[in-house]
């Protein structure tokens, strides 16, 4: 672990190839099984009360009834999340040519909503967890062994990919002492 101005990071961060391949994964980090979907911040409840349903053009009739019925927040002993179809499908899950894809975000880049999508969506492989203070940490799913492959392929790092994410979350000073942490972590390699 390595402390980079007050935000403890695994230092597989830096180190670890990975560039996502959707054509390979098709999405799954949006369709995995477990019955909770992306974690949430408080602070993006009302953000996504907002402005989900300017995602609805895009998913399916059964995603639009589930959350009509069942509403698209989840509350339980492991904290706020976005509720799933089926133990799987994200409710904000779209499909193109068979990859998943977030709704939220679509409409996001298409000026229909001031909401990108869920911080926790936007960093993965990337976790946040709180002990004391915030630690960022790599989580490897079998799911993402494409992107694995595909970092090694085209020399990128977790740090890499994640790269737009945590200059939402942390800013583009924090990144670029990260980016140098990575640099010189890659060089004594």
């Amino acid at each position: 672990m390595i402390l980079i101005d007050k935000i403890l990071v695994d230092e597989k961060i830096l180190v670890q190839p990975f560039a996502c391949d959707v054509k390979k994964c098709k999405g799954a980090c949006c369709t995995m099984e477990g019955g909770a979907g992306a974690p949430l911040l408080d602070s993006e409840i009302q953000l996504i009360d907002d402005n989900y349903k300017s995602a609805f053009e895009y998913i399916s009739e059964e995603s639009k009834t589930y959350i009509e019925q069942n509403g698209w927040l989840v509350a339980d002993e492991n904290g706020l999340s976005t509720t799933c179809i089926d133990d799987k499908d994200c409710v904000f899950v779209y499909y193109v040519d068979s990859v998943a894809k977030c709704s939220l975000e679509k409409a996001y880049f298409e000026g229909k909503s001031t909401f990108r999508k869920p911080i926790s969506c936007h960093l993965f492989p990337i976790r946040v967890a709180d002990f004391g203070g915030t630690y960022l940490y790599y989580e490897k799913i079998d799911e993402c062994k494409s992107a694995i492959s595909h970092g090694k392929q085209i020399q990128e790092t977790v740090l890499d990919c994640a790269h737009d994410a945590l200059e939402r979350m942390l800013g583009a000073e924090w990144v670029e002492a990260a980016t140098k942490h990575s640099v010189s972590h890659r060089t004594k390699k």
